[in-house]
């Protein structure tokens, strides 16, 4: 407080003034750096307050947001257990479907996707409640060419007119009568080589 010290210079009893002026400032005013660190402080604090309320008030919408996150995360759950159990009974069907199927072999793809609908759908039908899956498969290809033929001709003989200078004796073996009469009109010495030995 060299301030005070100045003007109280050259004054009778300056130190006596200067103690009671110190000890009263000290009781009675706030030195301006206290008066300065103390405003900033309220400042700083009343900022806080706003900040807390405003918290708060966001804390509500956090409540809202985190019931709202929960409620996503149960009906994702819900749907992947649905997607789950779809699966599952997707499957079933596929592998009961193809256990009576069994070594059958489809005549394309398409044929196999489609009776496999057809199966599916068959077996979700009450009115088939009760029947095999062998029987529902049956029901459903009966009288129609929906597999891959096993029993392929080999080797058979074109019908209408043939090249009959490369028959070989084994061709000749399963000709047909018509077929060596033919034979026999278009190439009597391949004829009679191939019948006689």
């Amino acid at each position: 407080m060299e301030w005070l010290k100045e003007i109280l210079k050259g004054l009778e009893n300056s130190e006596d003034l200067e103690k009671k002026i110190t000890g009263g400032i000290g009781k009675n005013f706030v030195a301006r750096e206290d008066f300065n660190t103390l405003n900033t402080t309220k400042k700083k604090l009343e900022g806080d307050i706003v900040s807390l309320k405003a918290d708060l008030e966001n804390g509500n919408d956090f409540k809202k947001k985190f019931e709202d996150l929960e409620k996503k995360i149960a009906d994702e759950k819900a749907e992947a257990d649905r997607k789950a159990k779809e699966d599952a009974e997707e499957a079933d069907f596929q592998n009961r479907f193809n256990g009576v199927v069994g070594e059958n072999k489809w005549r394309d793809e398409l044929t196999g996707k489609a009776v496999y609908g057809e199966f599916k759908a068959a077996l979700k039908d009450e009115g088939n409640k009760g029947k095999g899956d062998s029987e529902i498969l049956e029901a459903l290809t009966k009288d129609k060419d929906y597999y891959v033929n096993p029993n392929k001709p080999k080797d058979m003989t074109p019908m209408g007119r043939t090249d009959f200078s490369k028959v070989t004796r084994e061709q000749f073996g399963r000709m047909s009568y018509k077929e060596r009469v033919s034979l026999f009109n278009e190439n009597k010495e391949l004829y009679e080589s191939l019948s006689t030995e």
